[in-house]
């Protein structure tokens, strides 16, 4: 696919103001508004800190999202893959304008208005995740949007982990630990090597306080985790 003319895609962040929705690849999404493309590459004009990225970190994210997002095209919460530039590093996905962090971030608009049963069609996903043994560890208002069809969707695979990849060896991904969330990392890491499974029970029980009004996770971790 031709993206030349295609724009980019920023979230709202918390005070309103829209900013990049991440730091490893640049969200492009067509005219109409029903395509995105993630485009893994350095792109200094889209995201403000990419110094701090090196290409190589970016091209093993870029291997991750494409092998897990391939995995996972059986899961209702997964984006259709539309196509995939393995050379160029683009992989394009079903889109529909906009994630839920335009709705969340927005003094003028409501979840509970537009999305009434949002919880429920979170806690959803996150079932359908965990019945497939993946924890999600992006749990952001930017990482959800709703298809055309009503269906609400996950987006960054690259932030999914597999139970069998639990372990990982910190330094691989040390160079995109930023300082906001660095103290999941720090808490998470034994020996050099990061636990997963730790670091999504402290996403999920004491990370997304200022992300989502009447922070549900934790409840929704109680739920999954100990009734189930």
């Amino acid at each position: 696919m031709n993206t030349s003319n295609w724009t980019y895609y920023y979230k709202l962040s918390t005070d309103g103001t829209p900013c990049e929705s991440n730091l490893l690849y640049v969200p492009l999404v067509n005219p109409q508004q029903d395509v995105m493309c993630m485009h893994y590459a350095v792109n200094t004009e889209y995201q403000q800190y990419i110094d701090t990225v090196p290409q190589d970190v970016v091209d093993y994210f870029f291997e991750k999202e494409l092998r897990l997002i391939t995995r996972a095209q059986n899961l209702q919460c997964t984006p259709k893959v539309l196509d995939v530039d393995q050379a160029n590093r683009k992989i394009f996905i079903e889109w529909n304008k906009e994630t839920l962090s335009q709705i969340v971030n927005d003094k003028t608009r409501s979840l509970d208005t537009e999305l009434p049963d949002w919880k429920d069609c979170i806690f959803n996903v996150l079932k359908e995740l965990k019945d497939n043994e993946y924890w999600k560890v992006a749990l952001y208002p930017h990482c959800f949007f709703l298809n055309k069809e009503g269906v609400l969707k996950t987006i960054d695979y690259y932030a999914v982990i597999p139970y069998e990849e639990r372990y990982l060896e910190r330094a691989v991904i040390e160079k995109i630990i930023g300082p906001g969330g660095a103290y999941r990392f720090d808490e998470a890491t034994t020996d050099g090597i990061i636990d997963f499974k730790k670091f999504y029970d402290i996403t999920m029980t004491r990370h997304l306080g200022n992300f989502w009004k009447d922070n549900p996770f934790p409840k929704f971790y109680e739920r999954l985790h100990n009734e189930l």
